[in-house]
């Protein structure tokens, strides 16, 4: 693209790439809770060829939950797969304006259609693009909930196995599953069954899609989920062998950021009861809080805590506290 191209093209490709910013947002969003109560972000198992193998233990999660968080969750993934499929459909447009200087959404039309936006784009851009769907190892969910006398269990596939990235493209168009939102209801032979796509794999291809297709295009500075997730599937571990931090630090792609560093300062703590002159031992520790146990109960005791580096020990401070009356 030329400089008068791109100058051309400059109040087109913002307001765009904006829109599939806010639109993915707003799937990631309505998505996270879904996974988070179905164990969707859990590493999922794959067979002796490699290949994925089916969840199911999302089936097992989902069936058990109170059917109004079930058709709460239906909710969140109804907006999820909307957000998520005009998401797609503009990235598409930019990656289109910024490769080929043009829309590929034919002008007048009155449904997007993504696979057709996706033969759209020059054959470079489409190797890249299929290069990042094969580049994500996680899966889409497709849940299935049945109501009947025979009370079937609910259950869930994995869609896309074994799909190229065109081929997905067209599945999601032909189930409705992305700009409008996939919700199936049928009602046969007194069964009523709904089926809801849980898109978690088409949210972390279209993740990759922006981080290195669109974004370095734009000059911009993008971060990917992984570097943005704050809520986590495990508590972190934090150890401490007498020199040496230990941190392991989970996030809700199964990964592990770990982190070790030897403190400058740690604090001395020693506990007596008032009135008494006994100290206890004193116990080291680089944490800014501790618990202690075995205290008589509604008592009052001295705690005292000092700083200690390479030099020593400081001076100490005292302050008193009292246990609680239901102290074992």
């Amino acid at each position: 693209m030329t400089r008068a191209d791109s100058r051309r093209l400059q109040p087109e490709v913002p307001f765009l790439y904006e829109m599939v910013i806010s639109f993915f947002h707003a799937a990631r969003i309505a998505l996270d809770p879904v996974l988070q109560e179905i164990d969707g972000y859990r590493e999922l198992q794959t067979d002796q060829h490699g290949g994925p193998v089916g969840p199911d233990h999302v089936a097992r999660k989902v069936a058990e939950l109170p059917i109004g968080d079930i058709f709460g969750h239906v909710g969140a993934c109804l907006s999820a797969t909307t957000n998520l499929g005009l998401a797609y459909v503009h990235s598409f447009r930019l990656l289109s304006f910024l490769t080929q200087n043009k829309d590929a959404l034919p002008p007048n039309a009155t449904k997007p259609h993504l696979a057709k936006l996706y033969d759209a784009l020059p054959s470079a851009s489409r190797e890249a693009l299929r290069r990042a769907y094969d580049g994500v190892g996680a899966h889409d969910f497709e849940i299935e909930l049945r109501a009947s006398p025979s009370s079937e269990p609910t259950r869930s596939e994995t869609s896309f196995s074994g799909r190229s990235f065109r081929s997905a493209l067209a599945y999601w168009q032909s189930h409705g599953m992305l700009q409008d939102s996939h919700l199936s209801l049928s009602s046969a032979s007194r069964a009523s069954v709904i089926r809801v796509f849980v898109p978690f794999r088409s949210v972390l291809v279209l993740d990759r899609i922006l981080a290195d297709q669109v974004a370095p295009t734009l000059g911009l500075d993008y971060k990917t989920m992984d570097q943005q997730m704050s809520s986590r599937t495990e508590d972190p571990e934090l150890k401490w062998d007498g020199g040496m931090i230990y941190v392991s630090l989970p996030d809700k792609l199964g990964r592990l950021i770990n982190a070790t560093w030897i403190p400058g300062i740690t604090s001395v703590v020693r506990i007596r009861e008032s009135g008494t002159e006994e100290w206890s031992p004193g116990f080291e520790t680089p944490f800014n809080k501790c618990s202690f146990v075995g205290l008589k109960p509604d008592t009052e005791y001295d705690v005292q805590v000092t700083h200690k580096n390479e030099a020593g020990e400081g001076e100490p401070a005292v302050f008193a506290i009292k246990s609680d009356p239901r102290t074992a």
